[in-house]
């Protein structure tokens, strides 16, 4: 019995361990940049160690010929370059790797000198991005949680990026985790867009998740290219949207936290409260929380996230308040100019759209159409994100 149970612990962990490094390959970074000495020569030989300063995952290369070093496949996050080189003091510079961007950090190494202690600098993110030709703008963790997002939706910062649009949730949308964004004028089914590497595209429409999607708070960043990516960024012409997911470090950290919203608190509308009636309900709640940390110190990392929706919504999806005359003139302004000129006001039948005409014999005494309406309905649903992270 033990040795089956060690085989199935053995097959999920090596299956976690595959699909990790298969979403290592559209959810990376990369760092760059050139040795060289107080002249301005560049230095060969020169031993280049970074160390990322969540879990402590070394890697470490020699600069080439040219003076120049490389590392690739990074996990998003910062690092520290630790520079040496024969004759020189030992450099220590940190810097930050984004999603899907090459990140360049020069070095430039000062002679040994006993008296001197070792060189410590933070390279900061250059405003002009001159290693590739691809148009967009990363949104970091940090900026999407200090943000106000009604819709708890990290898809409604998009439009951060020059040139996405998006249009603005209703009260009834609230809560569905959905959001249209267009760029460049494209259309709302022609953007891309991956987590963790994986297609999130709607199956049915290809539009953008109208799903429950992860929580701001779990999050780490997310890159939304615009313009001029390259071929391996998708498929679409619009937007191509690149999100990741925080994961564990050697320190424990988590939050918890509650959103209330409840009639107490909305506005009525105009019309609504005009004729006396009572403000339709919209209780929502949304609470969860994150948890991240080490499992063993600078080899297994953990990160858990859970964001829960209860929501009790009355608004109408189509509201339609009118004069009991105006139906009668709604006519086929194609047909006759005496069509158009009766427009709003007691029009013979013979001059309405038939197929008009069967819709407003269904509208009620007051004026109103009969149109199906929500009621008062529930809407449980939770997200949770689990990601297990390891360093060999």
């Amino acid at each position: 019995m033990f040795l089956n149970l060690n085989k199935w612990i053995t097959l999920i962990f090596t299956f976690l361990i595959i699909t990790a490094s298969a979403f290592a390959q559209g959810t990376t970074g990369q760092l760059s940049g050139t040795v060289t000495d107080p002249t301005g020569a560049v230095v060969s030989g020169a031993t280049v160690k970074i160390i990322s300063l969540d879990t402590n995952a070394e890697r470490e290369t020699t600069t080439g010929d040219d003076g120049d070093f490389a590392f690739q496949l990074l996990t998003p996050g910062r690092y520290r370059i630790e520079t040496t080189a024969t004759g020189f003091q030992t450099r220590s510079v940190e810097a930050v790797v984004n999603i899907t961007q090459t990140t360049t950090v020069d070095v430039p190494l000062v002679v040994a000198d006993a008296t001197v202690d070792p060189i410590t600098v933070t390279a900061e993110t250059p405003v002009l991005q001159t290693e590739t030709s691809q148009n967009g703008r990363v949104i970091t963790g940090e900026t999407l949680r200090q943000l106000p997002l009604p819709t708890r939706n990290f898809q409604q910062l998009l439009t951060l990026s020059p040139g996405a649009q998006s249009s603005v949730s209703n009260t009834t949308e609230l809560g569905r985790g959905d959001a249209t964004i267009s760029v460049n004028g494209q259309r709302t089914t022609s953007n891309t867009v991956r987590i963790n590497g994986v297609d999130a595209n709607s199956i049915g429409t290809n539009s953008t998740p109208n799903i429950a999607v992860p929580a701001p708070d779990s999050i780490q960043e997310f890159v939304v290219q615009t313009s001029l990516y390259d071929a391996s960024f998708g498929r679409n012409a619009g937007g191509n949207v690149e999100a990741i997911t925080r994961g564990g470090s050697n320190d424990f950290r988590g939050n918890v936290y509650y959103y209330l919203r409840n009639r107490v608190l909305n506005a009525n509308e105009p019309f609504i409260k005009a004729r006396g009636i009572e403000r339709p309900p919209l209780d929502r709640s949304q609470f969860g929380g994150t948890l991240g940390g080490r499992i063993i110190r600078d080899r297994v990392f953990f990160f858990g996230s859970y964001q829960g929706t209860r929501e009790r919504n009355g608004y109408s999806l189509i509201n339609s308040l009118t004069s009991p005359n105006i139906p009668l003139g709604l006519t086929d302004t194609n047909r006759t100019a005496a069509g158009l000129a009766a427009a709003f006001g007691i029009a013979n039948a013979a001059t309405v759209n038939p197929v008009a005409l069967a819709i407003l014999n269904a509208r009620l005494p007051n004026g109103q159409f009969a149109i199906p309406s929500s009621g008062a309905t529930a809407r449980p649903f939770g997200c949770t994100v689990v990601s297990l992270n390891f360093v060999p």
